[in-house]
């Protein structure tokens, strides 16, 4: 725990850059809509609701820390009303002492935190394991940041951001457990499996693949593989005990989850590749529920130049780092939501909102392709990169600027 939570020497200028960045749009985000909830009633949340138009993400986080409930899938997610429900207690502490509804600042508190430590655990993946110099490494987990639906992940009240953490938490385990040759306990990867697959069940699959990767065939003695069985059915049960109690808006059927008429090309052009990584500019976080088509083309057609430049620095760094184990289980996370959503069709037709549970493999691989080129070829890749980022922080910066200060609708 100390080894994962301290902050090294070297880190900490990255950190403190890291604090302002995530306090700013925190700031942002908190004060549109903190009126609404600090003096709090049933119709303030309607008026909420009717405001609160980012993309396909929920706010029912809002809503669960302000009064408990089950508020969320729990089949797709069958510990997170639970691990909501110590926020719902500390809010319901700090409305006492102050007679304000102070859901969104412990919402946001939590997901600071774990932006932040997902911030930090990116950096040390490049820095620490992959072997980048600390600017290099800096450089790709601020390009990471840049994506749009890592951006906005940071600030709207949902799942994604924990879901980060964990994942980039599973991913710095394997890699350190890969590099010193020690494999993962039971314990550990129980640990990791409950609290990853708790929060998204389908992530419980990464955990999986990295105690695999890491311990090989081990992993198939019949204690890992009862172990993980009975907890999956645990998971499983909670769900759907938990499912049964609420009539959310989410709730739906299992076959509903998958779609094969979707067309695959646009998809993975326009949103997969497309949205994840930068806006439109046309419906900018609209929501395919109210209105936004299923396919937007980009306004400036240099923007498909740099998601062209985006995917051939992924497809390069996997090319020259294929035979690192670390980058192997990159790999493997990648194409598992390559297969979840494009595939098989889970959530196809709001795919960018999952970015969160694959886009690190695009600074991981460039990582490999940096560490292989010296010279002057290094520095006009990360003069290339750099401009990306640049490019990133600045259009996203000032669309979710204009949108976090847009006068509410009352």
């Amino acid at each position: 725990m100390k080894e994962i939570f301290l902050i090294r020497r070297e880190e900490r200028a990255v950190a403190l850059l890291a604090v302002v960045v995530i306090a700013v749009f925190q700031y942002l985000m908190i004060a549109k809509f903190f009126g609404l909830f600090a003096t709090y009633t049933d119709g303030q949340w309607q008026v909420f609701m009717n405001n609160f138009h980012m993309s396909g993400f929920d706010p029912y986080t809002y809503s669960v820390v302000t009064h408990w409930h089950v508020g969320y899938n729990a089949i797709r997610h069958p510990l997170l009303p639970f691990l909501v429900l110590p926020l719902f207690g500390v809010n319901q502490l700090l409305w006492h002492l102050t007679g304000a509804n102070c859901a969104q600042l412990v919402v946001g508190a939590v997901l600071a935190v774990c932006t932040f430590y997902s911030f930090v655990l990116l950096f040390r993946i490049l820095h620490r394991l992959v072997g980048l110099g600390r600017s290099d490494a800096l450089l790709l987990t601020g390009l990471f940041f840049g994506f749009a639906y890592i951006l906005v992940a940071t600030i709207v009240p949902d799942h994604f951001v924990p879901s980060l953490f964990l994942i980039l938490l599973t991913l710095w385990r394997a890699g350190c457990k890969l590099r010193t040759g020690r494999q993962f306990s039971l314990a550990e990867a129980l640990l990791l499996f409950v609290l990853t697959a708790g929060v998204t069940l389908s992530n419980g699959v990464i955990v999986g693949l990295a105690v695999w990767c890491v311990n090989g065939r081990k992993v198939f003695r019949w204690r890992f593989v009862l172990a993980f069985a009975l907890v999956s059915l645990l998971l499983l049960a909670i769900g759907f005990a938990a499912n049964a109690l609420t009539d959310a808006p989410s709730n739906q059927q299992v076959a509903t989850w998958i779609d094969t008429t979707t067309p695959r090309w646009p998809t993975l052009v326009e949103n997969f590749f497309g949205e994840s990584l930068q806006l439109h500019r046309q419906h900018v976080l609209g929501d395919v529920l109210s209105g936004r088509p299923l396919f937007v083309a980009y306004t400036w057609k240099v923007q498909y130049v740099v998601e062209a430049v985006l995917v051939l620095l992924f497809a390069a760094g996997l090319y020259v780092g294929r035979r690192s184990e670390l980058l192997q289980l990159v790999a493997a996370t990648f194409v598992f939501a390559l297969l979840l959503h494009v595939v098989l069709g889970f959530a196809i037709n709001e795919v960018y909102i999952m970015a969160a549970h694959w886009a690190f493999a695009i600074p991981i691989a460039s990582a490999f392709l940096f560490r292989s080129v010296e010279g002057g070829k290094k520095w006009l890749l990360r003069c290339l990169v750099g401009a990306v980022t640049v490019y990133l922080w600045c259009y996203h910066g000032v669309l979710l600027y204009n949108y976090l200060t847009w006068p509410l609708r009352l």
